[in-house]
């Protein structure tokens, strides 16, 4: 399952109308989006095709939500792979998501150490340190999130209740031999299942 297909999964079961991505790259997955009204954010695309959104802004993902006004249904985070700059667009994602929405965070779930070091080491697949900042939110008591293992690691965050995440301590030795309860790692086949 591609990161495309558990969004427009979310978007057909939510009946959502409005999508912004921050980071659109070679707007692969853009285009692929399904829904009536689409917002892209890029500071550096690599290419953008105007009929692939509805909006497009070139600029950082800092500067789009200083000056947007909208809401939306669902929100895709695939910009600066860095726990930082990650922690401020779920954050400022969380302020301008509609009240039945969602936010997707794409590269939660790195393999190796190797494939979350920052700056990008030379490897097949970066994923950063996405990681590090899901942990972050997961300490929250009033967000339902889960990581459906897919295109890896689509994280998907719902306003809701869940039990905060507790340990203070948070390693990449100790992530890989728990992946499974601090992402909240879902099956494909569960994600297919589940209801929201």
């Amino acid at each position: 399952m591609r990161r495309y297909e558990v969004i427009n999964k979310l978007i057909e079961r939510g009946g959502y109308k409005t999508y912004l991505e921050i980071g659109t790259q070679a707007d692969y997955n853009l285009r692929e989006i399904n829904c009536d009204y689409k917002v892209g954010v890029d500071i550096d695309p690599v290419i953008h095709y105007n009929e692939n959104s509805d909006e497009f802004h070139e600029m950082t993902s800092d500067a789009f939500f200083a000056q947007n006004q909208m809401t939306f249904d669902c929100v895709f985070i695939d910009g600066l792979h860095e726990d930082t700059q990650v922690r401020r667009d779920i954050g400022n994602s969380l302020k301008c998501i509609n009240e039945n929405g969602c936010i997707v965070v794409h590269d939660c779930n790195p393999r190796e150490e190797i494939n979350q070091m920052y700056p990008m080491p030379h490897v097949g697949s970066w994923n950063g340190t996405v990681w590090r900042a899901w942990m972050a939110f997961r300490r929250s008591k009033d967000l339902k999130m889960f990581v459906v293992d897919a295109d890896e690691g689509c994280g998907v965050i719902f306003k809701g209740t869940q039990e905060p995440f507790k340990p203070k301590i948070i390693s990449f030795d100790l992530f890989k031999e728990n992946r499974k309860e601090w992402l909240n790692l879902i099956s494909e086949e569960d994600f297919d299942g589940q209801k929201y």
